[in-house]
């Protein structure tokens, strides 16, 4: 088992030293941050709220140089911990920044193209299985908290860094890529919004569940017109994107609970067509996205990346 001064060395020599203080996941954080401000600050006029954008980017930023400075300074573990695990909680509210440029920066949705018969699936709808589906579908989250905390019980530093960087950057990445075809989904287009309970119901959890995702995606209780201000984050699926990164990597990287992420992930990605919430071509679309990123973030990492620590201890390797 390593000591706290072991990991910081494993932390140093993986994560290698990157323009200063920063790591690739610092730097992956204020790269998003400023894209959405740029664009805060060039279509101010049009984007609600762009104020708020402007200073919570600017809280972030600050509070994450902060962050990477005191963990260098202070041998502490408790800011070597956030030092590690910061950006779980930084991924929610870039996508609700996503949320708030999108309808403005590009208002017309494209469901009409998206649209394909997804209908069938509801022959086989039954509370049992509805129930099962929706837990599976709230979980997209902890998937990959999950893998990452395997990873870090066991001391495996290195593997949880690569693992972190890359879902890191790909929820970035999904995030942007909502921009190109905003999309509300089949529950609004296919089907009736409001008859969802009747025709898709479950059992003890699933109504709780369900207006936990509504709430998510920007639909308050009692909204008279959900399809106007739902959240334009149906195509491509990153649900699909995300959770097909999680297995690859968590068996890439044999993770203790490989096969459990793979069965509730398998699931999650069923769950996204037969709750209704994408299209059969989102669900294409983020597994291609998946592939590109396997490819892509290795190669920002290394452009990042100035010059390569060599760690002192070799048992470390």
């Amino acid at each position: 088992m390593y000591t706290l001064s072991q990991l910081q060395t494993r932390w140093d020599s993986d994560q290698l030293r990157l323009r200063g203080v920063l790591s690739a996941l610092d730097w992956y954080t204020l790269g998003i941050m400023g894209i959405y401000s740029v664009l805060a600050i060039a279509f101010y006029p049009i984007i609600p709220k762009a104020t708020s954008i402007l200073i919570t980017n600017a809280l972030f930023a600050v509070a994450i140089v902060a962050i990477a400075w005191l963990s260098l300074v202070l041998p502490h573990r408790a800011i070597r911990n956030l030092r590690f695990f910061y950006v779980i909680p930084m991924v929610y509210p870039m996508y609700q920044q996503s949320q708030q440029l999108v309808p403005a920066l590009h208002p017309r949705d494209y469901d009409a193209l998206l649209i394909d018969p997804t209908r069938w699936i509801a022959q086989y709808a039954h509370p049992l299985l509805t129930e099962y589906l929706q837990v599976c579908y709230v979980s997209f989250y902890l998937l990959p908290i999950i893998v990452a905390l395997s990873f870090f019980l066991q001391r495996r530093i290195s593997t949880m860094l690569s693992f972190g960087r890359m879902i890191v950057f790909s929820f970035y990445v999904s995030y942007l890529a909502y921009f190109a075809l905003p999309a509300i989904g089949p529950r609004f287009t296919l089907h009736e919004f409001d008859r969802l309970d009747q025709e898709l119901p479950g059992l003890v959890l699933t109504p709780a569940l369900r207006a936990l995702v509504n709430e998510g995606g920007g639909i308050e209780p009692g909204a008279a017109n959900p399809e106007k201000v739902v959240n334009r984050d149906c195509f491509p699926s990153g649900h699909t994107m995300m959770t097909l990164l999680t297995i690859v990597l968590a068996w890439r990287y044999r993770s203790s609970v490989r096969l459990l992420v793979t069965i509730i992930g398998a699931s999650l990605i069923v769950a996204t067509v037969y709750l209704r919430y994408h299209y059969v071509v989102d669900l294409i679309a983020g597994a291609l996205c998946a592939g590109a990123m396997l490819i892509v973030e290795p190669r920002v990492y290394r452009w990042l990346v100035v010059k390569q620590i060599a760690a002192p201890d070799s048992t470390l390797q």
